[in-house]
This record gives structure tokens, C-alpha cells and sequence, in this order.
């Protein structure tokens, strides 16, 4: 079922597309034979993924939404509380939005949907703040009064106001060991089977991104090995992967396409620009709005309904050039050879002092507040060689950006540094489609929840060691690949790509009069100028947050018009 928008009044119930229906859903269940055996006596004749849904809340409650496993945004008119609720999965990645004013609530999958229905025009300064300073703010949008639905948690809406329950959890006190190393392999074989087993039970075509990385490409090798095998019903899987000159990734899909007999879609990124003046994101600022619009063209014309990406995998697999901090787990533990070993591996691979790393290690160790202030000293040093920063400080006074919840804290210090990145990921909403694809299911295997959960579980060393990232995964998954591709140890980078467009959209800026972003007291004119005149000359500026600037300037100007020139400004002044 459908979720589309709707409107939730305080003294009446809201209106479902089908009256006999308290549920709105958006999304796919992939534990469908687990739920219909536990739910079968309230399940009656319907066993759509919504009524299954529904189901779970009856006989469970909100906590019941836990057992729900998939992506899906949902609403349940609760009749026995005369309430609304609201909830998305631990993932967040199908959008629900939601709009409190006085006497009534307002809800969509889709942005503008609300933004036209309240008529928002007004920004939201803490988005903007999270957003320039490559953060995010968590639940906003660009919209004041506009919110998105946290993922893992329940919104329950009534006349008296807004309450949240917690659904689902960081698996941070989960600890799973075994005796082989072989059974971690054998999990995780069996795990990723069914991440990318459970998105493809649908009968139309399968469309899949496939860069030539490692999680793309095990992706795109996984769902063919299951057509092979007559394990899913879909009946063709197509692959879209975007050329570069000088791309090192080229050979890679073009092998991965040959060892699976798939015919791929090749777009230039030259003919679809990572931004443009006009192409800005749509009803929120975002790169690659024409890009997302051809392969959404692509899916139509396929037939496909579903999208795959490999999304997620670097995290869930453990790509760490750098895990050091395991060698706090050793010291805690008192394995004090096993700790010197370890620094000393860490030491040659980082070309860092042995002291550094156990000095590191040491300070993990300390009481939380201390262990806070040095994992805040590691992300600042964790920027490009420039660290200018053009957001203007009294603007960041106004509005300071929200922050991501502090739970990864209650994690192992050799673990704080994956459940940090892993809850950033998660309350940002990272994981949602972009607007041109947000018909399509838009889904990320590397974000199984079981998966998830399970490489989060075991011993960080199972899953990276000094030199060995992806430790597991590529002993677990190899002989799914073809010889050149096991070998494969890092990606093209896009940053070429992102200069070439960057740099001519920073020569017009420094041409306008007045800029948006200027006008509404977001950054410093002097700093913002002189950074542009550096990317124009591809120097070193901090491009990551130049582009961050560029993007909302385009977006603004696209979404509210051009800023008005220094004499109109006098002008509406006196009148």
C-alpha cells in the first residue's frame, strides 16, 4: 500500500486511501515468512507487507516494529490511543515527512508534497548550519516547521503533543565469538545472500549500480549467481555504472559485466554534470540531480522497479586504512604483548611512532568525557590541508547545528569509531533515495539490518587487521568474484570530475553582485570570495566545504529567486 499524503486532524481520524485500512505503508518487509508464521492468527486474507505490518503493531506494540525487516515508512491510526503514529525503519531509507501546526498534522513520503501543502518558504537555519558545516542536522529539513520521521523510532501524535519511543537500538552490547574462522565466513556468506536474495522477489527487471568497487561489483555477482541458480523470480538484472576519462574503474565493470553476461548502461558524467546552475536537487539542494534523472529514465525504460547500490559497504565491511584503535580493546583486556605486536603493525602500516599509537590507544581508554574530547580532536584533524571556514560565526551563534545522539559512546573504545560513522550514516537519513528515484526501490544490501548488525557484533579484528581492510569480507566473499577483481585494493576518485564542474560555476559567482548566501548572513563575503578565486585556480581551499557553499547558493537562487542588487535593497529599505 501506498503512502501518500495525508492529514491527521486532532479531533477526527485521518483519512486512508482505504477505509477499512489504519495503515499507511511505504516500503518492502524481507522477513515475510517469519511474520506470516508468527502473525497467522491476525493476518485473516491479507498478506500484503502492510497488513503483516499491522499485524506486529497489534500484537506487539510499538516495540513490535522491531521485528519489522526492510525499508518502510509507516503511519497506524492507533484507535485504542486515538493517536497517531509515525515510524521508519533503523535505516531511514524510504523518506516519511511530517508538518505539527496547531490543529493538525500533515504527513508525506515526499517533501513537496508538504512544502506546497503549507506553503514553507521560510529556511531552516539549523539545516543550513549542519549543512555548510558537513554535518547535517538530524530530522531537518531545508523547511522551518518541516521534519523528517527519525529512523529506528515511533512518533506518537496526539491532541496533548508529540511523544517519541525508541524502537531499535545500536547492537553495541551484542557480542557474537566462535571458535573457526571459518563460521564468521560461512555467516557472512550466508547473510549476504540474503541481503541481496530479499530485494529481488519481485518479477520485473532489476536494475543495480555497479562502479567496479568491491561492494558494487559482490553485489551485481550475487544476484546473478542467484538468477543462475533459479533462487529469485526476476527475470533480468541491468547495470548502470558512470565514465570518466582516466577512470581506474573502467576495467573493473567492464569485467564484472563480461563474468556475469550482463549488457550494462554506461553514462558519461561529462554529458551529466555533478552541478549546475539550474540542476540543484529538487525541493532539497543535492549533486547529481541530472544524473539521478537519467538513470531514473533508465530504470523506466528497462521495466525496473527496484534499484540496487552499494551504498553502506566501506562501513559495513570494515574498509579501515586505519583501525588502530583495536589496540585499546588489548590493553583493556590486559593483552599486553598482543597490544605491543599490534602497535608495532599499526606503526609500520601508518608510518607513524609505536608511541603514537599506543598513546592513542591509552587515551581511549580514559573515562567517556575525556575519551569525547579526544575523538572531537580526531575529527578536526581529519579535514583537507586548508581548514578555512567560511561560515560567518555569528551566524553559527544564531543557529548552531544539531548534533548526532552520543550512544556510540557506550560502545568498546576499539569499536566507537564504526558506531560513531554508523549513526551519523543512520539519523542523517543518508540512505534515502534522491528525488528522481524515490519511486523506484531504492535499496542498499550493505544495510540488511541482520547484516548490520552481525559485522557489529563480532571481533574487530575479523573484520580489519594492519593492511587486511575488508578482512572478512574478502575471505568470505572471493570466489564470488573474477580474478581480476580480487586483487582490486582501492577506487577511482570523482574529484577530478567534481573540479571541472566546480570550477566554472566558482568564475560566475565571482561575477554576481550579491549572493544569497552573503544576503542571508550564512558566510563571510571576504573569505567566500577568496576561496572561489583559489578553486578557479584549482588550489587547495577546503573544496569539500566550498562545494557544500556553491551547491546552496545555485539551490537558493533556483528556490527563491536571485538575491535582490545593493541599490534594491535601499530601496525596499525606505519603502
Amino acid at each position: 500500500m501506498k503512502l501518500e499524503p495525508g492529514v491527521f486532524h486532532f479531533n477526527a481520524q485521518p483519512r486512508p486511501h482505504d477505509a477499512a485500512s489504519p495503515i499507511f505503508f511505504d516500503g518492502r518487509l524481507d522477513n515475510r515468512p517469519d511474520l506470516l508464521l508468527q502473525l497467522r492468527d491476525l493476518l485473516r486474507d491479507d498478506v500484503r507487507d502492510a497488513a503483516l505490518a499491522f499485524a506486529a503493531f497489534q500484537k506487539w506494540g510499538v516495540q513490535g516494529l522491531a521485528h519489522l525487516i526492510g525499508d518502510w515508512s509507516l503511519v497506524i491510526w492507533d484507535e485504542a490511543e486515538k493517536s497517531l503514529l509515525l515510524a521508519s525503519d533503523f535505516a531511514g531509507v524510504r523518506p516519511l515527512y511530517y508538518c505539527l501546526q496547531r490543529d493538525r498534522l500533515l504527513w508525506s513520503t515526499r517533501l513537496g508534497a508538504l512544502v506546497d501543502g503549507t506553503q514553507a518558504a521560510e529556511i531552516d537555519d539549523s539545516f543550513v548550519a549542519g549543512f555548510l558545516a558537513g554535518r547535517g542536522s538530524p530530522n531537518r529539513t531545508p523547511y522551518r516547521g518541516i521534519f523528517s520521521v527519525p529512523p529506528g523510532q515511533a512518533l506518537r501524535v496526539t491532541k496533548d503533543g508529540v511523544a517519541t519511543e525508541q524502537f531499535w537500538k545500536l547492537p553495541i552490547g551484542n557480542i557474537i565469538r566462535y571458535r573457526r574462522e571459518l563460521d564468521y565466513e560461512e555467516h557472512l556468506r550466508s547473510l549476504f545472500r540474503e541481503a541481496v536474495g530479499c530485494r529481488l522477489r519481485g518479477a520485473a527487471p532489476v536494475l543495480s549500480e555497479l562502479s567496479g568497487g568491491l561492494d558494487s561489483s559482490s553485489i551485481v555477482c550475487m544476484a546473478s549467481h542467484l538468477m543462475e541458480c533459479g533462487e529469485t523470480p526476476v527475470p533480468r538484472l541491468l547495470t548502470v555504472s558512470y565514465e570518466y576519462p582516466g577512470s581506474l574503474d573502467t576495467r573493473f565493470w567492464r569485467t564484472i559485466e563480461d563474468h556475469c553476461h550482463i549488457t550494462g548502461v554506461h553514462v558519461p558524467t561529462a554529458d551529466f554534470p555533478f552541478l549546475t546552475e539550474n540542476h540543484t536537487g529538487g525541493d532539497s539542494p543535492a549533486f547529481w540531480e541530472q544524473i539521478h534523472n537519467c538513470t531514473s529514465s533508465i530504470a523506466r525504460e528497462a521495466g525496473a522497479n527496484t534499484y540496487l547500490t552499494g551504498r553502506m559497504g566501506d562501513l559495513t565491511m570494515g574498509n579501515w586504512g586505519d583501525d588502530s584503535d583495536q589496540v585499546a580493546g588489548l590493553l583493556r583486556r590486559g593483552k599486553i604483548g598482543d597490544a605491543l605486536r599490534q602497535s608495532l603493525a599499526w606503526s609500520k602500516l601508518l608510518r607513524i611512532p609505536i608511541y603514537w599509537v599506543l598513546g592513542n590507544a591509552f587515551l581511549l581508554n580514559l573515562p567517556p568525557a575525556y575519551a569525547m574530547r579526544k575523538h572531537e580532536k580526531v575529527e578536526r584533524s581529519a579535514v583537507p590541508s586548508s581548514t578555512e571556514d567560511s561560515i560567518a560565526p555569528e551566524f553559527l551563534l544564531r543557529a548552531p547545528p544539531s548534533s548526532i545522539s552520543n550512544d556510540w559512546m557506550e560502545a568498546p573504545p576499539e569499536r566507537r569509531k564504526h558506531f560513531r560513522s554508523l549513526t551519523e550514516t543512520l539519523e542523517l537519513r543518508k540512505l534515502q533515495p534522491p528525488e528522481p528515484l524515490q519511486h523506484l526501490l531504492y535499496t542498499h544490501p550493505y544495510a540488511h539490518r541482520p547484516l548490520v548488525e552481525f559485522m557489529s557484533s563480532i571481533p574487530a579484528d575479523m573484520v580489519c587487521r594492519p593492511g587486511e581492510p575488508r578482512r572478512l569480507m574478502r575471505r568470505a566473499l572471493h570466489e564470488l568474484w573474477p580474478p581480476g577483481l580480487r586483487k582490486r585494493r582501492s577506487k577511482g576518485s570523482f574529484s577530478g570530475v567534481f573540479l571541472d564542474s566546480l570550477r566554472p560555476l566558482a568564475r560566475w559567482l565571482l561575477e554576481q553582485p550579491c549572493l544569497q548566501v552573503v544576503e542571508r548572513g550564512y558566510v563571510s563575503p571576504a573569505s567566500l570570495k577568496r576561496r572561489l578565486d583559489l578553486l578557479t585556480q584549482a588550489l587547495d581551499c577546503n573544496e569539500p566545504q566550498l562545494r557544500q557553499i556553491i551547491l546552496l547558493e545555485l539551490w537558493l537562487r533556483n528556490r527563491f529567486g536571485k538575491p535582490m542588487e545593493p541599490a534594491a535593497l535601499v530601496s525596499a529599505a525606505v519603502y
